[in-house]
């Protein structure tokens, strides 16, 4: 895509051209997931947040994929506590009760 191709890792995207981003690696993560394609959704996960590392839904639904798809405990556990620190000024959040909800599945499992 050479909309992207012009900035280097380290440089932000223009908040409209970073929204555009998002949309369409949400698009692609969403198809991903519904043909079972774990490895190419969390991709798409990944490169939401590398262009926005605050992206609390991409934190939320990495942590579920790690957990549920891919059986990887550890990581879906740092995902949901990035939910949970990211969200922690906002106790309302739906994003955060859904984090902290899929922590607490994840530990009561674990005992």
């Amino acid at each position: 895509m050479k909309l992207f191709s012009r900035f280097r890792a380290d440089q932000r995207l223009p908040k409209e051209d970073t929204e555009t981003a998002i949309r369409l690696y949400r698009r692609h993560a969403a198809q991903a997931i519904s043909e079972e394609r774990w490895p190419a959704a969390e991709i798409f996960f990944n490169r939401i947040l590398e262009v926005s590392p605050g992206h609390t839904e991409a934190w939320l639904m990495k942590g579920w994929l790690r957990h549920h798809c891919r059986q990887d405990e550890a990581t879906a556990l740092e995902c949901y506590q990035k939910v949970i620190d990211l969200c922690a000024h906002n106790a309302d959040h739906p994003h955060l009760q859904r984090a902290k909800k899929s922590l607490g599945h994840i530990l009561a499992a674990a005992v």
